[in-house]
């Protein structure tokens, strides 16, 4: 089950594709994906032959990328494959990863913090029963979790992406939410009953790199990385990632952080990004194309964003002559507004240097 993440660019991949392609006149080469989310335009550029640098501020969205770029095709995972019970095998024949999986999945649940923080079980511990997974679930997540991080020493950096990626894909599959972890319903979806279950992911295959994967502020990385292409899609609306996402953040790092609120929210100030304020947004794309340091840069960006069309295009024109294209695709909504049509244009830039 795909995440429902905001601004996410899965139907716009062979438009980006396309246009990147026909106007930097040459084969793939090496592509940086600064805001790279759940890694699906990363992973794109992989499976079409280019040399990937991904990076996002949130953690598990850096985990997600490293999951495609790090794995061509199901690891091999000699390093834990000894620490699995053969009574715990399948009898007929399987992949390391497939074993892998199901021992994971028949883990028994464990007290630990999501099980406290985001389950019913809450209440014993706040005076809040959060609803966001049913006790067994929660407890599975913990188990789960607690078992990665045992083994961390023993993997790679795509095995542990991978099964921390399954991880998050699974506690998506189950969480008690409308779309983002905002809030969490007051009634059980039918889905949230289901038990949590590690599903057999297919990393992309493509470019055997070497892919790189960073968890940075984009503008304060941007320096440190020369490539040819510069391709950028920063948060474009008001809602901060790191706020509507925190649960995920916490299962992929693993820690046990300060929470307040009904939702149980971490801490998420040093991760907010000024592209969600419209009085910071503009600065803050003119302060990263200050930095990049590439022959080519496109930008992705709605027209539902924070920084109006023709003021894109002024930041833009400061350094250099700017081009765009647009593409129509179905509107995200969060909401019933009916003032928003079904339908939102897509604009891709182009600058050259």
């Amino acid at each position: 089950m795909a995440i429902e993440f905001l601004g996410h660019k899965r139907s716009l991949l062979d438009f980006i594709v396309h246009v990147i392609r026909r106007e930097t006149g040459s084969k793939p080469s090496t592509i940086a994906d600064l805001f790279c989310g759940t890694g699906a335009v990363a992973a794109h550029f992989k499976k079409v032959g280019y040399q990937v640098t991904a990076n996002d501020h949130l953690n598990w969205c850096s985990i997600s990328a490293a999951a495609e770029l790090f794995n061509d095709g199901a690891p091999a995972f000699d390093g834990i494959m000894s620490l699995i019970e053969p009574t715990k095998r399948r009898l007929f024949e399987s992949s390391a990863y497939e074993e892998v999986l199901d021992f994971l999945n028949t883990l028994a649940p464990v007290d630990g913090f999501i099980l406290r923080n985001y389950s019913p079980a809450s209440i014993k511990f706040c005076d809040v029963k959060r609803m966001y997974f049913t006790e067994e679930n929660a407890g599975r997540i913990d188990a789960i979790r607690a078992r990665i991080k045992k083994w961390e020493p023993r993997l790679t950096a795509g095995e542990k992406a991978l099964l921390l990626s399954d991880l998050i894909h699974a506690a998506n599959a189950v969480s008690n939410i409308a779309g983002t972890y905002g809030c969490y319903l007051k009634y059980w979806k039918p889905r949230a009953l289901q038990p949590l279950l590690l599903n057999v992911a297919s990393p992309t295959r493509g470019s055997k790199g070497p892919h790189h994967v960073f968890c940075q502020d984009a503008n304060e990385l941007a320096p440190q990385i020369e490539t040819s292409i510069v391709y950028a899609d920063p948060p474009y609306t008001k809602r901060q990632y790191a706020a509507y996402y925190h649960i995920l953040e916490t299962i992929s790092l693993g820690d046990e952080p300060s929470i307040e609120g009904s939702t149980g929210l971490r801490d998420w100030a040093e991760k907010s990004s000024p592209y969600c304020f419209r009085r910071k947004a503009s600065n803050a794309l003119a302060d990263l194309l200050s930095k990049v340091n590439c022959n080519h840069f496109f930008l992705s960006y709605s027209e539902d964003g924070q920084i109006p069309h023709e003021q894109v295009l002024a930041v833009l024109s400061k350094f250099g002559k700017p081009n765009f294209f647009e593409t129509d695709y179905r509107r995200y909504k969060s909401s019933n507004l009916t003032h928003k049509g079904n339908q939102i244009t897509e604009r891709l830039y182009h600058l050259k240097f």
